[in-house]
């Protein structure tokens, strides 16, 4: 993507200006402009639904001053319009800050000046709009015509190129290029009054090579298999059992049931089970969970794109890092945005995300996943007398302020003695987290290790992540179904 004229009026001259206005009247700023375009094509039924571009470009200031914020969004970029918003939102922070009781600074760190570029292998500039259609049209033409029980099918892509510069009250001034994109697959199957949905996406940080991974172009076949599956499953009983996830399962516990409640913004409106228990055991020792969004972890999965999950910085400028939520067992830290980890007095960890320039910076995740152990899968199914197999997600529920939880899962199979039996729908399961992480009994190997990608929301705003793991046994889990 060519370097944009609308950033270029961030020149030294009036980063001098911003700092000379800011001087001993704020005790901290950040500012983030970005310019994205891109594409959104969705078909239903083999039939287009909607195909739209878009450009955009947009900038944000944020002005601290001892423990309230301002915060001002600009639609249009000129240097005289900037400097008038920035004494603005100077004026915001100030009237905010004689109305806070909680008093805190900002934790200072060193100025990050630095230029990243998503190593596209074939840029989304270079793809023609044409081509980006006929995809979608081909997957739509594939769920379609496996089987005449096939009633409905949703296919939708989505792309953007993004240019984005961050600078801060500390000097830091990043400026990032990237692609992302993102497709999804929906397949509705029908007989005999039933009715079974398949869905699976796939989604990555960088060209239009996303689109040609073996993932991608099976991605509508494998929705339409799972929902033409699901016709002939039956309906369990519920009960108590030995349950396996599969590790998109395994990702959805970790980051529903137990990351949300290991973000500090919650903690500090105790809003969390988690709150004041750093330093406690809280889960068996075998678990250890950490985030990690950062750029280089595609190729452990043999992918020649970045996660959807990653990143280079968050959008306060602290560049993403490993943090370890638990080791061994033991609640180690927490995920902080800039404010968090100021008012806990703890180092930020690039967890202050926002899904566009016009949005203010909250905690949340990037990548979130347990750790693998030893367990083969066969190994664990043949240690189980009476279970469940439990793969792929469907929707669930948490409350991270009490640690309940409830989730169904797409299709499952009954295990009696150690051996796979007939396949189950409408299984679901739930549980309290900290309970559920003291009863894990069994957790996969490396090779049972894996990930998805999709988009979280909260405080209004949708985020890309990404969550995974191994398979893993909890016992005495909670399960019903439709009987």
């Amino acid at each position: 993507m060519a370097e944009n004229d609308e950033l270029n009026i961030f020149t030294d001259d009036l980063l001098n200006q911003l700092h000379d206005k800011a001087k001993n009247k704020v005790d901290y700023w950040d500012i983030r402009a970005g310019v994205s375009n891109g594409n959104t094509i969705e078909f239903s039924d083999e039939k287009s639904k909607e195909i739209t571009s878009y450009l955009l470009t947009g900038c944000s200031i944020r002005t601290f001053i001892d423990g309230g914020w301002g915060f001002n969004v600009l639609k249009k970029l000129s240097k005289k319009h900037l400097l008038d918003e920035f004494v603005k939102t100077i004026k915001m922070a100030k009237f905010s800050s004689s109305l806070c009781k909680f008093k805190y600074p900002i934790k200072e760190r060193n100025a990050l000046t630095q230029n990243f570029k998503v190593n596209s292998k074939r840029n989304l500039e270079d793809v023609d709009l044409s081509e980006k259609i006929e995809m979608v049209k081909e997957h739509e033409s594939i769920a379609s015509n496996y089987s005449k029980l096939i009633k409905n099918t949703r296919t939708i892509y989505l792309d953007s190129q993004v240019d984005l510069l961050f600078l801060d009250t500390f000097g830091s001034k990043v400026k990032q290029e990237l692609e992302i994109l993102r497709l999804f697959s929906s397949v509705y199957a029908q007989n005999k009054g039933i009715i079974q949905n398949g869905t699976n996406s796939v989604g990555g940080v960088g060209g239009f090579e996303v689109m040609n991974t073996e993932k991608a172009l099976s991605l509508s076949k494998k929705s339409s298999e799972q929902a033409i599956n699901l016709l002939n499953a039956k309906s369990p009983i519920g009960g108590s059992f030995s349950v396996i996830l599969d590790s998109k399962l395994t990702g959805v516990f970790i980051h529903e049931a137990l990351g949300h409640a290991c973000e500090a913004d919650l903690v500090l409106n105790k809003e969390s089970i988690l709150t004041e228990k750093i330093g406690e055991k809280i889960a068996i020792e075998d678990v250890s969970v950490v985030d990690d969004p950062r750029f280089g972890q595609g190729e452990k999965f043999n992918l020649p794109y970045e996660l959807f999950g990653s990143y280079f910085i968050d959008e306060e400028g602290t560049p993403a890092q490993k943090t370890i939520i638990i080791k061994n067992g033991i609640l180690q830290s927490f995920i902080h945005s800039l404010e968090t980890a100021s008012r806990m007095n703890v180092a930020p960890n690039g967890h202050g995300r926002a899904n566009s320039n016009s949005s203010k910076p909250q905690v949340r995740m990037g990548f979130t996943y347990l750790e693998p152990k030893d367990w083969d899968l066969e190994e664990m199914i043949a240690d189980t007398k009476n279970g469940i197999l439990c793969e792929d997600f469907q929707y669930g529920y948490t409350d991270p302020t009490t640690g309940n939880f409830q989730f169904k899962c797409r299709i499952s199979t009954n295990i009696e003695n150690g051996e796979k039996k007939e396949n189950l729908r409408d299984v679901s399961f739930g549980g309290m987290t900290l309970d559920v992480l003291n009863k894990i009994s069994a957790i996969g190997n490396e090779n049972t290790f894996n990930y998805s990608d999709g988009i979280c929301g909260k405080g209004g705003q949708g985020i890309r992540v990404c969550d995974g793991g191994p398979y893993i046994r909890i016992d005495n889990l909670t399960v019903g179904g439709l009987n």
